[in-house]
């Protein structure tokens, strides 16, 4: 009868360690969800910068400053590129973070079953006990 307790205590155990373990990844998860919106929208500033470039430098076409102007255009086509650098970037990081979500479901889930086996064992303990 202890080792039935013992058994449904350690149970219980690895389901509380692992909805720890669980909630730890989606911590890490919503952390790189947030991550990933920050680079996104640094992306997005990137490149609305980059088409005020464009504009700027188009508005110049007519003017004696063609050098200035191809130093800008070059700039714009410079800050798209790392603009789309960072969504892909954006887009690596989201992608961990639905692995680790997906990770914590399951993680949730195998607690569920450790709790489901140690109530188990506590109610065949406390059936063992109650026939001695």
């Amino acid at each position: 009868m202890l080792q039935l307790q013992e058994d449904a205590h350690a149970w219980e155990a690895k389901g509380h360690e692992a909805a720890f373990e669980a909630r730890k990844l989606e911590a890490q998860a919503a952390e790189l969800s947030l991550k990933a919106q920050r680079i996104r929208e640094k992306a997005e500033a990137r490149s609305a910068r980059s088409r005020s470039l464009h504009h700027r430098a188009y508005t110049m076409l007519h003017e004696d400053q063609a050098a200035r102007k191809e130093l800008m255009v070059e700039k714009a086509r410079q800050l798209e590129l790392e603009a789309a650098a960072l969504r892909d970037r954006a887009r690596g990081v989201e992608s961990d973070a639905e692995r680790l979500l997906t990770a914590a479901r399951s993680r949730l889930a195998e607690s569920a079953r450790w709790l489901a086996n140690a109530r188990g064992s506590l109610r065949e303990a406390e059936a063992t006990k109650a026939l001695l």
